[in-house]
């Protein structure tokens, strides 16, 4: 008799809460999850670089950096730019194995999360690029107030192949693919949409920088969350990053908005605009977001 209820208690099912409550990712502050992709983020980024280092490598030395012969400076900017590429790429090379042990660690299914559907749909690519141009008028007068020096970004070809494609594939899979899948799927799309915005624009680092990608994560979040299309938010990350080096390549970077338009009422004019646009569109995000609720809340099978 004890034999047979050893083996009802060993065949009887566990109850779909239970299963739930035990699994759920939700147990866990989102904060730890977003702070656990941070870290491997940087420790990938560390890696990458040191591996660039031992495959020789190398980035211009301060001679170079600090020459006034303009050969000189040019030859240090192809340099840098080509270490950065590089090392980025060994960085991607090491964060995704990294990323998806976690990923099994912590029961998550990423499927659905990397959908590259979406480039037909150029109107919200257009409107997407529209705001990030807002952005940049809007943040402009807090940006050159605050310290900020790209020029360590390097120059040419290793640049546009970093900032264009590298860059793009590997903060978009990462900020939108891992952590806004994960964070909608347990936490809902608020959370999905602020916290993976938030941290790409801190892992920016440079201080004028940070707010406008932080915004602009909010832009690249909320069109993924829309659309579940990680191609559409990689594609208009690397239309920004195009635009940006084009201006660089053309003497133009340094260049503020105000200057560009002349200053004045009309720069005014434009800024209030912008600025109208932005707050009513990132209104409308937060409601469309707000309305995207967690998934984990249903049984396991």
């Amino acid at each position: 008799m004890t034999e047979n209820i050893k083996n009802e208690v060993a065949t009887e099912p566990i109850s779909s809460p239970q299963r739930t409550k035990k699994n759920n990712p939700s147990c866990q502050p989102f904060w730890v999850d977003a702070l656990v992709v941070v870290l491997m983020f940087i420790i990938a980024q560390a890696i990458g670089a040191v591996l660039a280092l031992v495959l020789g490598v190398r980035m211009p030395g301060e001679a170079m950096t600090t020459s006034f012969d303009a050969e000189v400076l040019e030859a240090a900017d192809s340099m840098q730019a080509r270490f950065i590429a590089i090392s980025y790429l060994l960085s991607m090379v090491f964060f995704y194995p990294l990323m998806l042990i976690y990923q099994r660690l912590r029961g998550w299914s990423s499927k659905g999360w990397f959908r590259l559907r979406g480039w037909s749909a150029p109107m919200s690519l257009l409107g997407g690029y529209l705001l990030i141009w807002c952005v940049s008028v809007v943040m402009e007068p807090l940006s050159t107030a605050l310290p900020g020096d790209q020029s360590m970004l390097g120059s040419g070809g290793w640049l546009l192949f970093s900032a264009v494609l590298l860059a793009p594939i590997f903060e978009e899979s990462i900020f939108r693919g891992y952590m806004t899948g994960m964070l909608r799927k347990s936490y809902g799309g608020v959370a999905a949409w602020v916290v993976p915005a938030v941290t790409f624009g801190v892992m920016h680092a440079i201080p004028s920088v940070v707010l406008s990608a932080t915004l602009m994560g909010l832009i690249f979040g909320y069109l993924y969350l829309r659309h579940q299309s990680l191609g559409l938010v990689i594609m208009l990350h690397a239309m920004n990053n195009l635009t940006a080096c084009f201006l660089r390549m053309m003497d133009l970077g340094d260049m503020t908005i105000s200057e560009l338009l002349g200053g004045g009422a009309w720069y005014w004019a434009v800024y209030a605009v912008c600025a109208v646009v932005l707050v009513v569109t990132l209104v409308k995000m937060y409601r469309y977001v707000s309305g995207i609720k967690c998934e984990n809340n249903s049984p396991i099978e």
